[in-house]
């Protein structure tokens, strides 16, 4: 499972998305987790992305700005369930 994180300098609520990024690799250590500039062409979900922070898990987004520690872990969760199936 991947979580990507589009952040960009400047952003006002991208800090608290790097917290709630770490927060995601000690609640799913199994889980790869990038932080990725949108101003660079790292992303491969680059095109998808209209607003920072955006949170992508395996291609599909999560969310458009942060969620709330409790929504992300659930989310995060539910996601996790479904890649062990």
């Amino acid at each position: 499972m991947l979580l990507e994180i589009y952040v960009q300098e400047g952003c006002f609520s991208c800090q608290r998305a790097l917290e709630l990024a770490e927060r995601a690799r000690e609640a799913f250590p199994e889980m790869q987790v990038d932080i990725v500039d949108f101003a660079s062409e790292a992303g491969i979900y680059r095109s998808k992305v209209a607003a920072t922070p955006t949170y992508i898990v395996d291609g599909e987004i999560i969310s458009l700005g942060n969620p709330s520690p409790a929504e992300l872990e659930a989310t995060l969760a539910i996601r996790a369930t479904r890649a062990t199936r």
